[in-house]
């Protein structure tokens, strides 16, 4: 018996075939003021789907190459208006020769509709339609929904997201309350008005603007002195909708001027930060409650000289999540990932390269921005070499639309990097991130071992 289970796990283990080396696309480089130097892949080329609900334009839904069936995230929930006619925006969308959706339960057992779009006009690359839900839904129960765009290549993207009939507007309500909230905290006169939400307690930490919650000071929730400015645009989504209970997330950047302090870039540049706020709110007759609520704030990392001083690499403002570093033996190389980026600096040299990055603080294609992907280092050698995983989304490049994990080696010598291997999955993102959480394993001699979608692969990179 023992044997026997011998056999299958090792039989879950199997050399790839097939695996395809070549370099990216990266012999273009591009050079800030400040003397860094940026390799660069293929921009994002997919369309982007922005739909309207709750009276406003919610966060975009961004493109799939495959269908992703029972695994299409959660990311999105869109509340249908009375006459279930949802309208949607769809940019960079010349190349859309087709649109149609369809919808299916949950389970993605049951196609309930699936209805070619014939209402949309077309300008300056924009498309504005409309979907006309038809009356087969079941009120008060979530469906899938799956829009499918046919490209002029004869290629498809899919874009997903829940949708749900009701009679209420509770939601709307309380995502007005969320955004009135967050327009507030900037605010100091105006924010005295959202004492009534905060519990601040002496224990809580206000050394940090990375997290903020309910239990920080009012300075702390207010910006203190930082003298942040919001930009324009918030995409604000509908995580999740039971009852009178809803989860609410606002996304926007934010920007300063450096002021002299650590984190200050060359020449006084100006800061760029991402935020996320996320509200749990309960609606009554009475009053909507705000059950919880946290802002996480990270700093847009430039790679400035300044930013490096002897051991100390500044990061600035950050959350703290996915931040971590890898040193070469010898400790002249040091290799950290933040925001999702792949940096490598070289002590002896003064050096710092952007190894691997869809965006960064000079990007402002907000595909190339989008946050459903990691970066995992797995070996860093003396000659500045980095072998390092990207796995998750992936937002441009080769492999736009697809979720899976790669495997990259970053040749110092040659600023260069060499794609090893691809492995799609139809899984979302959180899925393939804990998978490669429990087994992502470089051994020395050249061994790749990775668990993905329950299968244990097993790829010679030598062979």
């Amino acid at each position: 018996m023992k044997t026997g289970k011998k056999i299958a796990v090792l039989a879950l283990i199997f050399v790839a075939a097939a695996i395809i080396y070549f370099v990216w696309p990266l012999g273009r480089k591009e050079e800030n003021k400040t003397g860094v130097v940026y390799t660069a892949m293929g921009e994002a080329e997919l369309p982007v789907v922005y739909p309207t609900a709750l009276g406003r334009e919610l966060a975009p839904l961004f493109g799939h190459r495959e269908e992703l069936a029972v695994t299409a995230e959660r990311d999105s929930l869109l509340v249908l208006p009375e006459d279930r006619r949802l309208p949607i925006r769809i940019q960079y969308g010349d190349e859309i020769k087709t649109l149609q959706y369809e919808i299916r339960t949950m389970d993605m057992t049951h196609l309930v509709e699936r209805t070619m779009v014939t209402d949309w006009t077309e300008e300056n690359g924009q498309i504005n339609a409309v979907l006309p839900v038809q009356n087969l839904l079941e009120p008060e129960t979530q469906y899938q929904l799956g829009i499918q765009a046919v490209l002029s290549d004869g290629t498809s993207a899919w874009y997903y997201a829940r949708i749900l009939e009701t009679d209420n507007d509770h939601a709307a309500q309380m995502l007005a309350l969320a955004e009135d909230f967050s327009q507030k905290t900037f605010h100091y006169d105006s924010a005295q008005e959202l004492t009534t939400y905060m519990e601040s307690t002496p224990s809580a930490d206000n050394s940090s603007f990375g997290t903020v919650t309910l239990k920080n000071s009012f300075t702390q929730m207010t910006w203190g002195s930082l003298g942040v400015s919001r930009g324009e645009t918030v995409f604000a989504s509908l995580k999740e909708l039971s009852g009178d209970l809803a989860n609410i997330e606002l996304e926007y950047y934010v920007t300063r001027e450096a002021d002299g302090g650590a984190g200050e870039t060359d020449g006084g540049e100006t800061e760029v930060y991402g935020v996320t706020e996320n509200f749990t709110l309960k609606w009554s007759s009475q009053r909507i409650y705000m059950m919880d609520y946290e802002r996480t704030m990270n700093q847009l990392f430039s790679g400035s000289r300044e930013l490096f001083s002897g051991k100390r690499i500044l990061l600035g403002i950050s959350d703290g999540d996915g931040l971590y570093a890898k040193k070469s033996e010898s400790g002249r190389y040091t290799a950290f990932v933040t925001n999702r980026e792949l940096w490598a600096y070289d002590r002896e040299e003064g050096n710092s390269i952007c190894i691997f990055a869809f965006g960064g603080w000079n990007t402002d294609d907000l595909r190339a921005l989008q946050d459903r992907h990691g970066v995992e280092i797995l070996e860093v050698s003396d000659g500045g070499a980095v072998d390092f995983l990207v796995y998750g989304y992936m937002n441009r490049g080769a492999h736009e639309g697809h979720v899976g994990v790669a495997l990259y080696t970053f040749d110092a010598a040659g600023d260069t990097i060499h794609e090893k291997f691809f492995i799609p999955a139809v899984r979302s993102y959180e899925q393939v991130k804990a998978d490669v959480e429990k087994l992502s394993y470089l051994s020395d001699s050249g061994m790749m071992y990775l668990l993905l979608d329950g299968t244990v692969y097993g790829i010679d990179l030598r062979s």
